[in-house]
């Protein structure tokens, strides 16, 4: 009996040492929610437009909303729907120059975890 309880024991510590923490939970943790940082609107098949990459579906489709900004604090983009893509345009359909725009991400995941992801996102577009 001492042998038994000494390999479970044994076993506990095992799979305390190896379990994920809460960081590590994919559900609980949203480093799994990928914001890009640079994107080419050129029809190359790469990059050709900005999305939020959610992946594990991890965001609450009913709390999340997306804007984009200009240099001089326009906005150029709003979406609340997550998977509509920023293709570097503006509301009016008007190329958005090349250059450095700033996002506000905020989302609600589907374990309750709110966030308000600010950065910025550079569009290239190759010269005529």
């Amino acid at each position: 009996m001492k042998n038994l309880k000494a390999v479970l024991l044994v076993l506990v510590v095992i799979l305390g040492f190896y379990a994920c923490g809460k960081d590590d939970d994919p559900i609980s943790n949203d480093d799994n929610i990928i914001i890009p940082t640079r994107f080419s609107p050129d029809g190359d098949g790469v990059d050709d437009f900005w999305m939020v990459n959610d992946s594990l579906n991890l965001i609450d489709k009913d709390h999340f909303n997306a804007k984009i900004y200009d240099t001089s604090n326009h906005l150029v983009f709003f979406q609340s729907d997550k998977t509509v893509p920023w293709l570097g345009v503006t509301a009016t359909q008007t190329p958005c120059d090349t250059g450095l725009y700033y996002y506000s991400v905020q989302y609600k995941t589907w374990s309750g975890l709110e966030r308000l992801r600010t950065g910025s996102v550079f569009l290239s577009r190759k010269q005529p």
